[in-house]
């Protein structure tokens, strides 16, 4: 989990030495961010009894949220930048249809490579629930929003414009996962499918929505 947790970080520096200079200063700013999420990840860790383990990511990626409000009290980051916005009108059909397919294809890939049944305490399915909503307001909320700034050119993909700040921190966010190949395949197409709703209905409900969806598939499958 270390080198997840390093290597995840590792991608953001190396995104803030390549955004230009005017860029720069958000990078940086994701980083430190970042940064305070693992270091909050690893004290939850360090001081939550085993039982309440589940909770480390969701009390980190507070952590981080709560700092981030400093940011939207000075004028730094507006709501709208960080996705607390309606999405797009037109989204809605293309959404569902984008989060049904994703979820009924990984449902099939988890039944066809033979999902082991495990038990799921009622507090650890809290924990994933709420964590799935507060990751989203923090890596494709306010690291996002951060990240396209530093780094803004972008491309077009199936109606959303991805830029390297997108891919920098899908990326940063599949590592923290862990690098176990089986859970890389897991975690990057969900990574993928949120950042994709994100930039196409510019508002963070969507994957916010699916990453719920996807957790729940995930227990009720196994």
């Amino acid at each position: 989990m270390a080198a997840g947790w390093g290597l995840a970080l590792a991608v953001l520096v190396v995104a803030s030495f390549a955004a230009r200079a005017e860029g720069k200063v958000w990078a940086r700013r994701a980083v430190a961010l970042l940064a305070l999420y693992l270091i909050a990840l690893a004290l939850a860790g360090w001081l939550l009894p085993a039982a309440w383990a589940a909770w480390g990511s969701a009390i980190a990626a507070f952590a981080v949220f709560l700092t981030a409000q400093t940011f939207i009290a000075l004028g730094v980051l507006t709501p709208a930048e960080i996705g607390l916005t309606a999405p797009r009108a037109g989204t809605t059909r293309v959404v569902v249809l984008a989060v049904g397919l994703a979820l009924l294809v990984n449902v099939v890939v988890m039944i066809a490579r033979g999902a082991a049944p495990v038990r799921v305490a009622g507090i650890t399915v809290a924990a994933v629930l709420v964590a799935a909503v507060l990751e989203e307001l923090v890596f494709r909320g306010v690291l996002l929003a951060l990240l396209d700034r530093a780094l803004p050119q972008r491309w077009r993909i199936a109606g959303a414009y991805i830029g390297w700040g997108g891919v920098a921190l899908t990326l940063s966010f599949v590592a923290l996962h862990g690098l176990r190949p089986g859970l890389l395949a897991g975690v990057l197409p969900a990574a993928l499918l949120y950042l994709w709703l994100r930039e196409r209905t510019g508002s963070l409900l969507a994957p916010i929505a699916a990453h719920l969806a996807w957790n729940v598939s995930v227990l009720l499958v196994h």
